[in-house]
């Protein structure tokens, strides 16, 4: 289980614009990987993990672009929903796969049309202790998509977070938004992070759905894995945060032009600012753009000393940006 971490909006460095969840034809993608590389670069992101299902896909970073070597996993559920359910996670930094991951067979399976593999872990804290021996770090993937029981996530340790958006998932049948999930596990005490990716098999539709931008010291491999590991880092699929700071219990939040910001906190606990009809003000207003959308707020929570506290950026069309626990 991952760590408090400094805010990273107060550290000197940079962000990076990343691609965490993709495939390539070496497992079920539709582009070569150098040039599902390539899209990613010409599209403006600084990072690419091509995740194939049970291959380690190697293409070298650029100039330009940074990639990590990285898969997407299995692992046997605790409490299955339906047979023959596993779950996945994407796992960063890997050198090497093991043939046979000691997992349950009966959910292993392999589609030659669609050269598409899944072998399993015997649990997810199996899968854990794997990755981290590997000096890896690994995030569990789409756990609504998947419909994970969160009891599999709360008796397990070792992931640094969670998969809170997938943009495929979301596109395909409206199961991309895993928060419910990652609201649980903090409100559990359990230090989580999350990521957001586009899970990318067909880029004219899903490439660039959702992102994270990472927060590094240097544009390196090495550097990259290690924003992972700590959570330093905020995703989206639409705004932009440009700035978080924390004065007390309260938050400021400085973002791209937003019609709602969200201080979410366990229960019924947290606080919103909205704009627009029937907007709700539990915080000021400290700045808007020229159509009266917010670009700062100031979130002033009644409960001290909370559990947990994230923020949320909603723009006029609905979508979200993500903070990491504060």
């Amino acid at each position: 289980m991952s760590t408090p971490t400094t805010n990273p909006f107060e550290l000197p460095g940079e962000w990076l614009k990343c691609a965490l969840h993709t495939h390539s034809t070496e497992s079920d993608g539709t582009l070569a990987p150098r040039h599902l590389v390539q899209s990613y670069a010409e599209a403006g992101f600084d990072v690419v993990a091509i995740t194939d299902h049970w291959r380690r896909t190697v293409v070298p970073s650029t100039d330009r672009l940074i990639t990590i070597p990285s898969a997407e996993l299995g692992f046997d559920l605790k409490y299955p929903g339906y047979p023959r359910q596993s779950g996945e996670f994407l796992v960063y930094g890997i050198s090497d796969l093991p043939d046979d991951p000691g997992g349950n067979r009966d959910n292993w399976m392999f589609n030659a049309e669609e050269n598409w593999e899944a072998r399993t872990f015997a649990s997810l804290s199996a899968a854990m202790q794997w990755s981290e021996a590997h000096g890896a770090v690994s995030y569990v993937a789409h756990p609504y998509w998947n419909e994970l029981s969160i009891d599999d996530l709360l008796e397990s340790e070792g992931f640094a977070g969670i998969e809170v958006f997938n943009g495929s998932a979301e596109v395909e049948n409206g199961r991309g938004d895993s928060s419910t999930w990652w609201d649980v596990l903090l409100r559990n005490g359990r230090r989580t992070f999350g990521i957001a990716t586009d899970d990318q098999h067909y880029p004219l539709f899903e490439l660039g759905l959702a992102w994270t931008m990472l927060h590094v010291v240097e544009r390196t491999p090495e550097a990259v894995i290690e924003a992972l590991r700590t959570g330093q880092a905020y995703f989206s699929h639409g705004p932009s945060i440009f700035d978080i700071a924390l004065d007390g219990d309260a938050v400021e939040v400085t973002c791209s032009p937003a019609r709602s910001v969200i201080l979410h906190m366990e229960q019924e606990c947290g606080v919103s600012v909205s704009v627009g009809a029937n907007g709700r003000r539990m915080g000021q207003i400290l700045a808007t753009d020229d159509a009266g959308l917010i670009t700062r707020v100031r979130l002033e929570p009644d409960q001290a000393s909370p559990k947990y506290r994230r923020v949320s950026v909603i723009d006029k069309y609905g979508k979200r940006a993500w903070s990491n626990p504060l």
